[in-house]
Formats: structure tokens, C-alpha cells, sequence
């Protein structure tokens, strides 16, 4: 299982449907269950060790807790999903990249330049720590996609053999 997880335009979606044809599905949580770890339970219960999402429950709470000041999983349910979600030997691929690209790729997002313009110091630090908690339990990938362009970001997570 691969967990893609960074900031609006840094490359998740991109790199995703670059990894689709290599033998991975997409894993997309239910948005009709909406108490949010339930929903995470669920995708894993659907999800195979070829499984790819786009954002997890790390994103949730990453932007509940920087948007809104409070997350819609509970720290507890956080860790528990961590722990149930190495069953299937997730890596997390978290993708980053400087501010000014990420408002240059997201020019025509009017929601996402404004968070980006004002939160992508607080995002930062919030998937910085949230990652160190999930690095406890699988093995996380960081790639500057700045240095890279699509084709490449894309090799150097082929390299990764994940299988």
C-alpha cells in the first residue's frame, strides 16, 4: 500500500495516475460514512497491498487541526489507524515543495492559493509532526518534487521497489 500525502500541488494526483498502470488501484475512503475514522476503517477493509490513495488520514489531520483547530479523527483513533494500516506494509510518499511553486501550480485555485499563502508555514510544521508519529509505523519517502520535474518524480518512486 502506498499513502501519498503534501500539500495542494505538489504532485499527488500527478504522480498517482503515473503509478496506475504499474499494477496499483486506487483506494478512494467512502464519502457517504462520514464519522472520518470509520471512513478509514472502511478503506482499509477494502484496501490490498496494491492499494494507492491520494491524501489519507494524515491530511485529515493535518488540515482539520490547521483550518479549524480541531480534527475529525482523535489523536487516539490517529494511532489507531497508524497500527491497523501496517497490516498491508504501507510506505508513505509525502511530497513537498516551496511555496512559490506550489501557488504557481495552484494559479488557478483560488481556495488553495489562499491557503497556501497564509497556512503553508503552519501546514509544514503540522505534516512534519505528524509524520514523525506515522514514521513509527511505516517507512516514509520525502521527494522535493521542485527538483524533479513529472517524468522524474515519477522514476524515483519506481526506484523505491515497493513490491
Amino acid at each position: 500500500m502506498i499513502i501519498v500525502e503534501g500539500l495542494d500541488g505538489c504532485g499527488k494526483t500527478t504522480l498517482i495516475t503515473n503509478l496506475i498502470p504499474e499494477g496499483y488501484h486506487l483506494l478512494i475512503p467512502n464519502n457517504k460514512i462520514n464519522n472520518f475514522y470509520n471512513k478509514y476503517i472502511d478503506a482499509f477493509n477494502r484496501s490490498s497491498i496494491n492499494s494507492i490513495m491520494d491524501r489519507s488520514f494524515i491530511s485529515v489531520m493535518v488540515y482539520g487541526k490547521i483550518l479549524s483547530g480541531k480534527t475529525k479523527i482523535s489523536e487516539l483513533e490517529y494511532l489507531k489507524l497508524l497500527k491497523l494500516y501496517t497490516q498491508n506494509n504501507p510506505k508513505i510518499i509525502y511530497l513537498y515543495a516551496p511555496q512559490e511553486l506550489l501557488l504557481k501550480r495552484r494559479k488557478y485555485n483560488i481556495k488553495d492559493r489562499i491557503v497556501l499563502s497564509h497556512l503553508y508555514q503552519s501546514l509544514l510544521k503540522e505534516f512534519e509532526y505528524r509524520l514523525e508519529q506515522a514514521n513509527n509505523f511505516m517507512p516514509i519517502y520525502m521527494i522535493n518534487t521542485a527538483n524533479y520535474n513529472e517524468q522524474q518524480t515519477f522514476e524515483q518512486v519506481k526506484k523505491l521497489k515497493f513490491n
